[in-house]
C-alpha cells in the first residue's frame, strides 16, 4: 500500500480554489492541512479541521512578515512532506522565505501576467525556490516560465470539476431556487466588478443587447460588499437601472443554478488563464462568451465550443445576440460545450495526475 503523504496548503482559506483543489487531495488519501487567511472578497469560510488560521493583521510589510513566521512555524510543527502555495506574490513568496522544501507553487494567472513591483519580485523568488510549478493554461506556463526563468519547472495542470453537479439542468427550476422572478432572455456576467473584468463595458454591451430586446436582463454575481461607485453610475447612464439583477456573493453549492439560469454566461476580463467559472458554464452546457484571450485560442473552438470577442461593446453585444436569436445554435454550443468540460475536467483522472506529481517531487527530495 502506498502511504499517503502530509500535504501543507498555504492560500486563502476561503477560495473556491484552494478550497476545491483541498478536496481533490484528500480524496488521493492524503493528510492536508491550509494555512493561511481569509481573502476579503469572498465569503467567510465555515470553520474547518487542519485549519490554520495565519496573522492578518496591520500594515501589509509588517502582516506579511508575521504571516511568514507564522507559516514556518506550522510547518515546523507539521513535518509536511510537501508544501503547497497557491498565490505566488504572497503565499508563495512566504514559503520560499522560511525556506519550506519541497515547494511547489500554484500560478493562478493575475500573479503571474499582471503582476508588478514588489509583487513581481515575489512572485519571481516564490518560482525559482519551487521545486514545481502548476500552470492551468498552455499560455500560463510560458509566461510563468519568462518570469521565473527558463529552468522552472512547469507542468500545465487542469482543475478537476464536479460534473454531476456542475451539469445541465432546468432553467426554470434554477431561476426559481435563485428566486429570479424573470421569463425572458438572461445574460449573467459571473467573474465580479473589479475594473479586470471590465464591467461597464459589459454593461454598455447589454444596452445594446437590450435595445434589440426589450425583455432582457442582465444578471451580475460579484463577491464584493457593496457595487463600486462607478457600475451604479454606469447602470444610472445607460438606463438600466430595472434591467440588472445584481445577485451578490452566493455559496459554491448555488453556482450551478447560476449558469442554469441564464441563457448565455459572458466573461470578458482583460487578463486570465483557463477561469474556473468558464469552465463551470461549459459544464454546465450554457453558451459562453469570452474575451479572446490566448488561453481560449489554446483551448476553445470558436463558434463549436464558445463565441471569442474583443474587448469591444458592439461585438461583445453581437455575440451574446448572435446565442439569444438562433436557438439551434445557443443548443449547439451548449452541447459542445458540455462535451469539452466532461472530457477535459474529469476528477479523478485529475487527482490521479495531482497525486503523481507531488509524489515525483516528494521521491526527489529524498
Amino acid at each position: 500500500m502506498i502511504e499517503p503523504l502530509r500535504v501543507l496548503v498555504a492560500g486563502w482559506l476561503n477560495s473556491p480554489h484552494v478550497v476545491s483543489w483541498v478536496e481533490a487531495i484528500a480524496a488521493a488519501g492524503h493528510d492536508v492541512h491550509v494555512a493561511g487567511r481569509p481573502a476579503p472578497q469572498w465569503p467567510a469560510a465555515e470553520p474547518a479541521p487542519n485549519v490554520h488560521l495565519l496573522p492578518a493583521g496591520g500594515l501589509p510589510l509588517l502582516r506579511s512578515l508575521r504571516m511568514s513566521r507564522e507559516l514556518g512555524h506550522v510547518a515546523a510543527e507539521l513535518q509536511p512532506d510537501l508544501v503547497h502555495a497557491h498565490w505566488l506574490p504572497e503565499f508563495g513568496w512566504m514559503a520560499a522565505r522560511e525556506g519550506l522544501r519541497p515547494l511547489v507553487c500554484s500560478a493562478w494567472g493575475s500573479d503571474v501576467l499582471g503582476v508588478n513591483g514588489i509583487g513581481r519580485q515575489r512572485s519571481r523568488r516564490a518560482l525559482q525556490d519551487s521545486a514545481l510549478v502548476l500552470a492551468d493554461s498552455a499560455n500560463l506556463a510560458q509566461a510563468t516560465r519568462e518570469l521565473g526563468g527558463r529552468d522552472v519547472p512547469v507542468e500545465i495542470v487542469r482543475w478537476g470539476l464536479d460534473l454531476e453537479r456542475f451539469a445541465p439542468g432546468d432553467p426554470v427550476a434554477a431561476r426559481e431556487a435563485l428566486r429570479l422572478e424573470h421569463e425572458g432572455p438572461l445574460v449573467a456576467g459571473v467573474r465580479g466588478l473589479e475594473p479586470l473584468y471590465n464591467p461597464e463595458l459589459l454593461l454598455e454591451a447589454f444596452a445594446r443587447v437590450r435595445a434589440a430586446r426589450p425583455g432582457a436582463r442582465l444578471l451580475l454575481k460579484h463577491p464584493l460588499e457593496s457595487v463600486p461607485a462607478t457600475v451604479t453610475a454606469a447602470v444610472e447612464r445607460l438606463g438600466l437601472d430595472e434591467a440588472v439583477t445584481m445577485l451578490g456573493s452566493v455559496t459554491n453549492e448555488q453556482m450551478p443554478d447560476v449558469y442554469r439560469a441564464a441563457d448565455v454566461v459572458v466573461s470578458i476580463p482583460s487578463s486570465d488563464s483557463s477561469p474556473r467559472s468558464v469552465w463551470e458554464a461549459l459544464a454546465c452546457g450554457r453558451p459562453v462568451v469570452v474575451s479572446d484571450l490566448p488561453w481560449a485560442r489554446d483551448e476553445l473552438v470558436p463558434d463549436r465550443q464558445a463565441l471569442l470577442v474583443p474587448l469591444d461593446a458592439e461585438a461583445i453585444a453581437a455575440a451574446i445576440g448572435r446565442v439569444l436569436e438562433n436557438g439551434s445554435f445557443a443548443r449547439r454550443l451548449a452541447a459542445e460545450a458540455r462535451v469539452l468540460a466532461v472530457a477535459e475536467l474529469d476528477p479523478q483522472a485529475c487527482t490521479a495526475r495531482i497525486d503523481a506529481l507531488y509524489r515525483t517531487v516528494v521521491e526527489a527530495a529524498r
